[in-house]
């Protein structure tokens, strides 16, 4: 009769759950696009000059 340690059966449990994943992924053709990043908006690189008042 053979036994299994509690570790051994969840890294068996880890490894094919993994396997499936990967086995039944989407094929790259059918995965949809991923949206293409925001640009940002570029930072000045001085500070504004602030118009002093008039006296």
């Amino acid at each position: 009769m053979l036994f299994y340690s509690s570790q051994f059966l969840d890294a068996e449990i880890a490894y094919r759950q993994e396997r499936i994943k990967r086995d039944y992924q989407r094929p790259l053709w059918f995965r949809k696009p991923k949206p293409a990043p925001k640009p940002t908006p570029q930072q000045a690189c001085r500070p504004a000059v602030q118009a002093r008042h008039a006296m």
